[in-house]
């Protein structure tokens, strides 16, 4: 893939979210415009302040604080204007906007908190993810293995004896690359060592 394609396909996606994210902001707007109607034609004695709320919900879920806090307003403004147009009336208008400041504290509250918990909730998902992984790909030894005080090799939970290699294939993920270390090397190899020996001492540099 070269570096063209590479940024069509960000570009491509970007355009996706960009155009769903439209859409949410564009159906949560009209809802809560439905509502402000709905609240206007039911009149001051039937309750539509709850309602208010899932237009806010979804916008704290699906497009994060900000946006919550923007319908937040809208929703306050929206219920605001419905108040005033219809037939309820206050033994003083300072009351309509005491109102419509209590709602727009709870509208805001809610809706950050909302948001909030999204945000926990995909940390959440995420560390499950990685955890789960990294439990995937890890195999860890544990309990009481009998090792042979000579040969080093394992007694199996069948019973038999094998080589250390095999068993830790067995019960890891781990793999060997055979090589010999400079103490055994000069016991099976003891005249190889003394060659080398004195092919540096003769060769320093």
């Amino acid at each position: 893939m070269n570096t063209t394609e590479f940024y069509s396909k960000i570009k491509f996606h970007y355009f996706e979210i960009s155009k769903d994210k439209n859409k949410s902001i564009f159906s949560a707007i009209i809802a809560l415009i439905l509502i402000g109607i709905l609240d206007y034609a039911t009149g001051p004695q039937f309750g539509f302040f709850v309602f208010y709320y899932l237009p806010i919900l979804f916008a704290g879920w699906y497009m994060g604080r900000n946006y919550a806090i923007l319908f937040s307003l809208l929703a306050t403004l929206i219920w605001f204007y419905a108040d005033s147009i219809a037939a309820q009336s206050y033994y003083s208008e300072f009351f309509r906007y005491w109102n419509s400041f209590i709602r727009l504290l709870s509208f805001s509250l809610v809706g950050i908190l909302f948001s909030n918990f999204r945000i926990n909730f995909d940390k959440e998902k995420e560390m499950n993810l990685k955890l789960t992984k990294a439990l995937n790909e890890v195999k860890q030894l544990s309990g009481l293995m009998h090792i042979c005080a000579s040969c080093k090799n394992i007694r199996n939970d069948k019973g038999y004896w094998e080589q250390i290699e095999d068993y830790l294939k067995d019960h890891s993920d781990a793999s060997f690359s055979h090589s010999i270390c400079p103490s055994c090397m000069e016991k099976l190899y003891p005249k190889v060592v003394q060659k080398r020996k004195d092919k540096l001492s003769k060769n320093p540099d």
